[in-house]
């Protein structure tokens, strides 16, 4: 995903809705190849299984400090998480 050039706000926010939706899709992925549960997962980095389930599901789109503590509970390096993204 590469980063458009644009002018108008309404079309910043589609590209974070898409972003949210594709680093959500991501972390499932990475989830699943685990064999790690939402709710395990969500234990593990502290956060409520809802929320975790509401960034898979691109509802929300986290903030880098978020991916970083779901990709450390992963057993990941931040990098290895953003490779193939």
């Amino acid at each position: 995903m590469q980063p458009k050039d644009i002018d108008r706000a309404y079309d910043r926010r589609e590209e974070k809705k898409q972003f949210a939706k594709k680093i959500g899709k991501h972390l499932r992925e990475i989830r699943k190849s685990k064999n790690i549960s939402q709710e395990n997962l969500s234990l593990k980095a502290g956060y409520y299984r809802t929320y975790v389930g509401k960034i898979e599901q691109g509802n929300y789109s986290p903030s880098l400090h978020t991916i970083w503590r779901l990709s450390h509970s992963l057993r990941m390096l931040l990098t290895d998480f953003f490779k193939n993204f």
